[in-house]
């Protein structure tokens, strides 16, 4: 009701959404740069991507250090997932011992400490499922746990909702979806004994599920239902300004609904038949939209993937032309990251049969143009 959502938007405390990238990988960076862990011979290795610099070496503030062993800040034996809250740095990941631990640094990688270490419970990835201030919301023994990287305190939150899938934020509450599908399911579903029946039949059901988007206080547990739809006539593809974003396949559209007024506006009336919506992620308020064509007989050996950028502002739909160099393949520059004027973009440079990944720099500009531009990033190892 209205009542509950005013609470939301103007309670004490305001969350913030971590950054996600492509395939919905959490985007560990500033508008600077970005950081990732990355396997570097037989070892990984934190590292930095300058994007004004177009280079990518260790976060390693120590001079003449090698990087070549657990003597370099930046060095692991293991993969280490990677988030930025505020001014810091957050890794974490299992150690030899099958433990969970997670440690923080300055931006600039100096300052590293261990804040936590030893856990072997759900301690999760450190971009957890909201921000606040400076401070991030992570789960810890299926509670929220609201961690400060600067002293390492922490405050007990509420219990974490058996299904929850975080999607973004709205005031102080977490935006999470959930479905009544299993429970139709459990209800409706009778074996046939023919195994493409019964899955066909269990498609059916699901389709016919509510699929609900609330907002979800960490502090309290207070949840909030905002939206509504069914399962088979929407489908989910974002949360930006306040809004869901959601396609119809069957209306061939893209309606966008105000989480706080109510208000509904449809984008994209006709969006193309053939062209079936993989991913959607947001860059430079624009919703890119990776699709493949649909199957049809006489199209099987010639399929490829697209890129669409929707303009959320005024609706304006530009196709992304550019392809992968040197083969016939179908990658495609994938957006990872975003200064004010540049994206950096993961992209091919050889066949499908021979992959190989390079990540560059390319203007916005050239972008949406489909001017290859593309400049690769130095590594500085």
């Amino acid at each position: 009701d209205g009542a509950a959502v005013e609470k939301l938007l103007n309670g004490e405390h305001t969350l913030t959404a971590p950054g996600f990238g492509f395939m919905d990988v959490p985007t560990a960076g500033t508008i600077q740069g970005c950081y990732s862990c990355e396997r570097i011979n037989d070892r990984y290795q934190l590292c930095y991507v300058d994007y004004a610099a177009g280079t990518r070496a260790p976060l390693c503030p120590v001079e003449g250090c090698t990087h070549e062993d657990e003597n370099c800040p930046a060095y692991s034996p293991v993969y280490r997932n990677v988030a930025v809250v505020g001014d810091w740095v957050l890794t974490s990941g299992w150690d030899d011992d099958d433990t969970n631990s997670l440690d923080v640094r300055k931006l600039d990688g100096s300052e590293k400490r261990i804040l936590i270490s030893g856990a072997k419970s759900d301690l999760l990835y450190p971009w957890g499922f909201a921000l606040e201030g400076d401070k991030v919301w992570l789960s810890k023994e299926h509670k929220a746990v609201l961690l400060d990287p600067a002293t390492g305190e922490i405050e007990m939150g509420a219990d974490i909702p058996l299904l929850f899938t975080n999607v973004g934020v709205l005031g102080s509450g977490v935006l999470h979806l959930n479905s009544n599908g299993d429970e139709l399911v459990e209800e409706h579903y009778q074996s046939t004994g023919d195994l493409l029946a019964d899955e066909r039949q269990e498609w059916e059901i699901r389709n016919q599920a509510t699929v609900t988007l609330s907002a979800w206080d960490p502090r309290t547990g207070e949840e909030v239902p905002l939206q509504s739809w069914i399962q088979g006539e929407w489908r989910f593809l974002c949360v930006w300004n306040n809004k869901v974003v959601l396609f119809s396949e069957e209306q061939n559209c893209i309606e966008i609904r105000d989480l706080v007024t109510g208000e509904v506006e449809t984008l994209m009336e006709n969006w193309p038949e053939d062209q079936y919506i993989k991913e959607a992620t947001l860059w430079d308020d624009r919703l890119v939209l990776e699709t493949v064509w649909k199957a049809e007989p006489d199209n099987t050996q010639t399929w490829k993937n697209c890129l669409f950028a929707l303009d959320m502002e005024n609706g304006q739909v530009t196709e992304i032309t550019l392809r992968n160099r040197g083969g016939q393949g179908t990658t495609l520059p994938r957006i990872m990251g975003e200064s004010e004027d540049k994206f950096y973009v993961i992209c091919s440079t050889a066949s499908e049969e021979n992959p190989q990944s390079v990540m560059a720099m390319i203007s916005k500009a050239d972008y949406y143009a489909g001017v290859d531009s593309m400049e690769p990033i130095k590594d500085m190892f």
